[in-house]
């Protein structure tokens, strides 16, 4: 695969795996740095989502360079600028984006949530939950597969997910490693 894409010596790769698949494959690899580990969620309890809000607006194309530096100004860990062709979602409060959320995936075999950050100064007011209620909500529309992923250390994030209906598919891990010569 190496010769075939024409990586160089070295180069640097990364994936998402799930427990068993990281059990086979972890003295395989040579790791950059420890797997984190991330839960896999699906969206089985429609009847939990909040009521929509009419505080969370849909962003088009002239909120594009707005989300993206909200993008880099929370750290997101995944956002590249082709998502903008999904759907994003977000709040604005005295003309800042405060929260924003968008899809990694957006398609009739699945979706799946990505993105989502509230600004520090705005948190625990119940932005995120909004905006991802309200992505959620969007994703059903398309296909009843609804899912995200999280870290499995931010548990405020997994209780929100669990308040408004997802529940734990699997265990996962996002490793990083060099690909050698």
């Amino acid at each position: 695969m190496k010769e075939q894409l024409h990586l160089p010596n070295d180069a640097i790769g990364n994936f998402i795996i799930n427990e068993e698949e990281m059990a086979v494959l972890a003295s395989q690899l040579e790791l950059l740095k420890s797997p984190k580990k991330l839960l896999l969620m699906k969206h089985i309890h429609e009847e939990a989502l909040p009521p929509v809000d009419k505080c969370v607006l849909y962003l088009g194309p002239p909120y594009f360079d707005l989300i993206e530096s909200k993008m880099a100004e929370l750290h997101t860990m995944a956002f590249t600028r082709e998502e903008l062709r999904h759907p994003f979602y977000g709040v604005m409060e005295q003309r800042e984006l405060v929260a924003v959320g968008g899809y990694h995936v957006y398609s009739e075999d699945y979706v799946e949530l990505g993105n989502i950050g509230t600004d520090v100064a705005w948190r625990r007011q119940g932005y995120g939950k909004k905006v991802c209620a309200e992505l959620t909500r969007t994703g059903r529309l398309v296909t009843p597969n609804v899912y995200l992923n999280v870290l499995e250390e931010n548990v405020g994030a997994i209780r929100l997910y669990q308040s408004i209906g997802y529940e734990l598919v699997c265990k996962q891990y996002m490793v990083e490693f060099v690909i050698g010569s």
